[in-house]
Parts: structure tokens; C-alpha cells; sequence
């Protein structure tokens, strides 16, 4: 959902002749900018690399064993 922009207006007078009053609030005006810098590596970047170096490890195992007991390993042959 969009953020709606709600703009209002309030004048009011207290004395005759005296200075009006104008106020008008919105949701977002100028401001400061904040910038948030992220450092180092976030969970799901750790998770993405340690799945991958099991996998890795996964298949040079099986490779090993594939080779070792039925000579049909793509990496290590007897």
C-alpha cells in the first residue's frame, strides 16, 4: 500500500486585526536524509556459501566413494 500524503490546514484569528496563523503538517517534508551502511556479511549471505561448500563436499565424497569401491568415480579411479 502507498503511503497517502495528508496535508491540513488550520487558520485561526484571535483579535481583529491580528496576524493570521497558518499551519500545514505533512507526512514527509525536506528533512535530514539517515543513511544506513550495512558492514559485513548478513545471515542469509553466511547460509548461501556454507550450503554451497556442502554441496561441493557432498559430491567429491560421493565421487571418492563411487571410484574407491565400483571404479566408477568421475575424479578418482583406481
Amino acid at each position: 500500500m502507498a503511503a497517502r500524503r495528508v496535508e491540513r490546514t488550520v487558520t485561526t484569528t484571535t483579535t481583529p486585526g491580528a496576524r493570521q496563523t497558518r499551519a500545514t503538517s505533512r507526512m514527509v517534508e525536506g528533512g535530514e536524509e539517515v543513511v544506513v551502511v550495512k558492514q559485513g556479511m548478513g545471515l542469509g549471505d553466511a547460509m548461501g556459501i556454507v550450503t554451497f561448500l556442502l554441496l561441493i563436499a557432498a559430491i567429491i565424497l560421493t565421487d571418492y566413494m563411487l571410484g574407491k569401491q565400483y571404479g566408477s568415480g568421475l575424479f578418482f579411479k583406481p
